[in-house]
């Protein structure tokens, strides 16, 4: 009867192991690796700085910049959003989720119809990242008042 009594409590001891083991791993791995651990998309976007020089109202200033999926998540923009309405228009950033390792474009330009002289502006790239819900991207140029 002992023979038994220390089996039993040797399998409730190991079972009682066993449990504790698979609950605390699999706490782990969904409140670590799942919510924005391993699994996470990071962003990088590339130039972060755009400067467009001394321009006249009559050049075309159209540009884009890449932005590369550099962690292990889909990346998904939910917005980019420019600080000044009436200076940058956005033309076009990727509305599906971009898979790890792969870029996409975001097209922009200045508008030159109400701006003169130095301009200093920026636009906002939000996203799914986070560890950095957002990244800013500046854009420089000076107007000339005259066509050259």
């Amino acid at each position: 009867m002992p023979k038994r009594l220390s089996y039993f409590a040797f399998l409730l001891a190991f079972g009682l192991f066993v449990f504790l083991l698979v609950t605390i791993s699999s706490y782990h791995i969904r409140h670590t690796v799942l919510n924005g651990g391993f699994w996470s998309p990071a962003i990088a976007a590339e130039p972060l700085s755009v400067n467009f020089g001394d321009v006249s109202v009559a050049d075309d200033l159209h540009r884009e910049i890449t932005v590369k999926n550099t962690g292990w998540g889909a990346l998904v923009f939910e917005s980019v959003r420019p600080s000044c309405s009436s200076c940058i228009v956005i033309h076009s950033y990727p509305k599906e989720p971009i898979p790890p390792g792969k870029q996409g474009k975001i097209e922009f330009s200045l508008d030159l119809s109400r701006q003169r002289g130095n301009v200093d502006t920026s636009f906002i790239i939000v996203s799914n990242v986070e560890s950095q819900k957002a990244v800013l991207v500046k854009v420089t140029a000076n107007i000339l008042d005259v066509v050259e």
